[in-house]
């Protein structure tokens, strides 16, 4: 009887997990993110004097 008991929450909390992987919110394409976090770097490079503003408008052209 028990034991039936733990197989019915085994199978049970495997389906909820199942579920979950099935439906938990998938990350969109990140590439205008990256782009943005790649253009505030290049700010901040250009900012320190890292980077002169012909290479910031090379690398940015790039991106």
């Amino acid at each position: 009887m028990v034991g039936h008991f733990l197989w019915g929450i085994l199978v049970a909390t495997g389906l909820g997990m199942l579920l979950w992987a099935a439906f938990k919110p998938r990350r969109t394409s990140g590439s205008s993110a990256d782009r943005a976090d790649s253009l505030e770097i290049l700010k901040l490079r250009l900012a320190k004097g890292e980077i002169s503003i012909e290479e910031y408008n090379t690398l940015k052209s790039i991106l």
